[in-house]
C-alpha cells in the first residue's frame, strides 16, 4: 500500500535521485502488485452506460479476467511463506515433509470446526427479524412503495404455470408491483407457456440483447436498468414465496433503516422426492436456521442466496449491480455490499424452491456454486489490505476467508483425506501411518468424530424444527453427500484453471418434480 511504501522510502529519500525512487517503486509494484490498488475513482465509480456486456463494475471487482498478476503474485508469495514455515517445522521437530503437511491439514480442520461452532453458539438466541401479521394488515396500499421483482428465465416452459400461480399470489397492489421477466429472444417456448398460463397484464417481459456473457447476472443487470422500485427482490423460476413476503420486507425496511439487505429463509417443496433432495434440504435447514443467524449476530460478511433476497435499490446501485462474469453472483454481491457498508438481516419469511433431484443436475449446480466461490475469492483477495479496509477489520477478513475460499479448500482437502484413508485400509501402508504422529492422529480423530456428530446432530435439529423427522432415514448417507460436495468442488477447480475465460453458465433444470406426478402441485 502507498503508506507502507512511503514509510519504507522516506528515511532515505534525501539520498536518492527522483529516477532511482521511481525505479524502486516500479520494482515494488512488479513484485508486490497486490499492495498497489487502483485509484478510488477507478474502483468506486460504476458506470451504467456500458451496453456491450453490461459490466458496470471496474475490472478490479470483476471476474472477467480472473487470474490477474495481483492474485498470481499474492499466491506465489503465500506459497513461498508456507514453504519456509514447513521447512522450519521439518528442521525444528525433525518430522518428514509429509507429516508436517498432514499436521497442518489437521490444524486447519480444527480451526474450521472451531469457527463454525463459534458462529453457531453466537447464533443461539438471535432469531430472524420477525414482522407480525398485525403490522402487515396495518399497511395501506396507497402508502406502499413501488416494488421491483426481477424474474430471470431461460427455457422454463415446464414451470411456467407454477411461476404465474406463485407470483400472482403475492399480496401486493398490482399498480405498485414492477414485475420484470427477462427472456432470451430465442426462448419463445417459455414466453408462449407464460401466456397460456395467464400471465397478468402488469408483468413486463424484457427481451435480453444478444450479447455475451449469457448468464443470469447479465440478465439481472439488463433488468436493473429498467427497475422503478424503491426496493428490489429476485425470484428464480421455481420459487414459491410466502404471499405476504413483500409487505413483510416493506415493514422490516421501514423499521430498520440501517438494514439494506433482507435474506429470507429458504426451503424445498420436494424435500422428500429422493435421498438427494432430503440431504440437500437438511443442508439448507442447517444453513438458514442455525448457521446464518450466527453470521448475522457476529456482523460478518455473508454470501447471499441467489434469489429471494430483498435489497434497497439504492444499495444495489451504489454496489454497481451484479458481476455478469461471476457464476455465483449472489455470493459476490453479499461481500461487495458489505464492503460499501450495507448490512444484512434474516427476514422471518419463507421462499420454497425445487431441490435438484438428479445427480447430474445437482453436480452441475454445485459445480457452478463452487466455481463462483473460487471467482469471488480471487476477485476480493486481489488487494488484501484494501479488503481489510473495506471490511473494517482483519477479523472480518478471516471470516470471509473461512466462509468463501475456506469452503472450497476444505472440500478439496476432503478428497485428499479420503484417498489417504482408503489407501490405508487397502494397503495398511506404513508410510501413511508415519504421516500421522500421535498428536496429529489424536487431533484428526477428535475433529473427525466430533465434527461428524456435531453437524449431523444440528442437521437433525434443523429438520425437527421444520417438521421433517421422516427425512432422518437418509442420514447414514451423509458421508456420501460430503463426497459429492468434494467432487463438485474438484470439478469447479478444474474449470476455473482450464476454462477460466470461458464464462459458461451451467443452467439448473427445473420442473423435475413435476415429472413424478404431473397432477400434483407442490404448494406452500
Amino acid at each position: 500500500m502507498e503508506r507502507l511504501y512511503q514509510a519504507l522510502i522516506t528515511p532515505f529519500a534525501h539520498a536518492w535521485a527522483p529516477h532511482a525512487r521511481m525505479r524502486l517503486r516500479r520494482a515494488a509494484a512488479y513484485l508486490f502488485p497486490f499492495l498497489f490498488p487502483p485509484q478510488e475513482a477507478q474502483r468506486y465509480a460504476p458506470t451504467y452506460q456500458r451496453g456491450g456486456d453490461y459490466l458496470f463494475l471496474s475490472h478490479t471487482h470483476s471476474a472477467r479476467a480472473l487470474w490477474t498478476r495481483e492474485i498470481i503474485m499474492l499466491a506465489a508469495w503465500c506459497t513461498a511463506a508456507l514453504a519456509v514455515l514447513f521447512a522450519g517445522a521439518v528442521w525444528v521437530w525433525d518430522f518428514s515433509v509429509g507429516a508436517v503437511v498432514i499436521g497442518a491439514i489437521a490444524l486447519l480442520y480444527f480451526g474450521y470446526f472451531s469457527f463454525k461452532v463459534w458462529v453457531i453458539v453466537r447464533g443461539r438466541g438471535h432469531p430472524p427479524l420477525a414482522v407480525s401479521q398485525a403490522q402487515v394488515r396495518a399497511l395501506r396500499d396507497e402508502e406502499l412503495p413501488v416494488y421491483t421483482v426481477i424474474v430471470p428465465l431461460l427455457r422454463e416452459a415446464e414451470v411456467a404455470a407454477q411461476i404465474v400461480r406463485a407470483l400472482s399470489s403475492l399480496d401486493y397492489p398490482p399498480e405498485k408491483l414492477d414485475l420484470i421477466v427477462t427472456l432470451e429472444e430465442y426462448d419463445t417456448e417459455t414466453l408462449a407457456a407464460l401466456r397460456r398460463a395467464g400471465m397478468p397484464p402488469h408483468w413486463r417481459v424484457l427481451i435480453l440483447p444478444d450479447t455475451l456473457p449469457k448468464s443470469k447476472p447479465k440478465s439481472l443487470n439488463v433488468a436493473f436498468l429498467e427497475a422503478r422500485g424503491e426496493y428490489t427482490v429476485l425470484y428464480d423460476a421455481e420459487i414459491i414465496p410466502d404471499p405476504d413476503q413483500l409487505k413483510k420486507a416493506c415493514c422490516a425496511f421501514a423499521t430498520h433503516p440501517e438494514v439494506s439487505v433482507l435474506q429470507t429463509r429458504l426451503d424445498h417443496y420436494n424435500a422428500d422426492q429422493n435421498a438427494l433432495t432430503a440431504l440437500f434440504n437438511a443442508e439448507f435447514a442447517f444453513h438458514y436456521d442455525v448457521f446464518l443467524p450466527g453470521l448475522e449476530a457476529l456482523h460478518f460478511p455473508v454470501p447471499l442466496s441467489g434469489h429471494s433476497v430483498h435489497f434497497r435499490t439504492d444499495a444495489l446501485r451504489r454496489a454497481g449491480g451484479w458481476d455478469p462474469y461471476n457464476v455465483a453472483e449472489d455470493c459476490d454481491m453479499g461481500i461487495r455490499l458489505f464492503r460499501i457498508g450495507a448490512r444484512m438481516r434474516v427476514l422471518d419469511s419463507f421462499s420454497r424452491e425445487e431441490a435438484a433431484s438428479d445427480l447430474g443436475g445437482w453436480l452441475r449446480q454445485r459445480t457452478r456454486w463452487m466455481k463462483g466461490f473460487i471467482q469471488t475469492s480471487v476477485v476480493h483477495l486481489r488487494y488484501p489490505f484494501l479488503l481489510k479496509r473495506d471490511l473494517g477489520s482483519w477479523r472480518n477478513v478471516a471470516a470471509f476467508i473461512a466462509l468463501v475460499p475456506g469452503t472450497v479448500l476444505l472440500n478439496l482437502l476432503n478428497i485428499i483425506t479420503l484417498i489417504l484413508l482408503v489407501a490405508w485400509f487397502a494397503t495398511s501402508s506404513s508410510y501413511i501411518q508415519s504421516l500421522y504422529s500421535l498428536p496429529v492422529l489424536y487431533l484428526s480423530n477428535v475433529v473427525a468424530f466430533a465434527g461428524l456428530f456435531f453437524f449431523t446432530y444440528l442437521n437433525l435439529v434443523a429438520l425437527f424444527r421444520r417438521s421433517r423427522p421422516h427425512l432422518l432415514r437418509y442420514f447414514p448417507l451423509t458421508p456420501l453427500y460430503w463426497l459429492l460436495l468434494a467432487a463438485a468442488t474438484g470439478r469447479a477447480s478444474w474449470q476455473s484453471v482450464r476454462k477460466a475465460q470461458q464464462h459458461v453458465w451451467e443452467k439448473t433444470t427445473h420442473g423435475t418434480h413435476l415429472v413424478r406426478d404431473k397432477h400434483k402441485h407442490y404448494e406452500q
